[in-house]
Order: structure tokens, then C-alpha cells, then sequence
């Protein structure tokens, strides 16, 4: 699925198998990958102690190692649609995956979000 960021197409954002939305900068001979825009949020530590959190995995009889991955699809992405425009710049977009999720990307909390982003 490709979504183009501005009528002059100076950059487009792509999606598929690897379940997170990519954005590639489009100059006159070539396409530059941009950046990945699925901002990982998950905290790390949450501060449980190494005794704790065994104690926890060993009451459940499980391992914390789940089939979750750290973009907010869980699947195939098959769909992105343009849902926000201010004249010529994209302000949000959707994508839909083989999950069943349908997100909203806002294109200006992305680019606050990673540092160094044009769109």
C-alpha cells in the first residue's frame, strides 16, 4: 500500500509484511528510505525486580515471550488511506491491517515524535 505525503510527491509512505507504515523521500533519480513511523511506546524496566517478575513467570507457569511484536500491527498491513489534508500537506492517514486494526496516523505527532522526520 503506498499513500503519497504532497501533491508535488516529494515523498511517499509505504506499508506491507513488516506490519509498520515506512516513509521514502522521492528526489528526481532516486527513492531514500526516511524513517520507520511506528514509534515503539512500550516502557522498558516497569519496575519489577528480576526476583519479582520470576516469581510472577513461575505462579503463571509461563514465559513472558508472547507472538506480540513492537509495532502497532500485529499483522500485514493491506490498506493505507489519505484522511486528513491542509491544502497541499497530508495531516493524517489510516492504515488497515490483516489484524483487524484500524489505525489513524497523525502525521504531525509523528514528526514531534522522531527526531530529524520531514514529511
Amino acid at each position: 500500500a503506498v499513500v503519497s505525503t504532497q501533491s508535488t510527491g516529494a515523498s511517499i509512505i509505504c506499508a506491507g509484511h513488516d506490519n509498520c507504515p515506512v516513509l521514502y523521500n522521492v528526489t528526481s533519480d532516486s527513492l531514500n528510505f526516511g524513517a520507520k513511523l511506528d514509534v515503539d511506546k512500550k516502557k522498558t524496566g516497569g519496575g519489577v525486580s528480576a526476583m519479582a517478575r520470576f516469581k510472577q513467570l513461575d505462579s503463571r507457569g509461563a514465559d513472558d515471550k508472547g507472538t506480540n511484536l513492537d509495532t502497532t500491527h500485529q499483522n500485514a498491513i493491506v490498506e493505507l488511506r489519505v484522511t486528513k489534508v491542509d491544502g497541499a500537506e497530508l495531516k493524517q492517514f489510516s492504515s488497515v491491517g490483516k489484524d483487524g486494526k484500524l489505525v489513524f496516523w497523525d502525521v504531525d505527532a509523528l514528526v514531534a515524535a522522531i527526531s530529524g522526520l520531514k514529511i
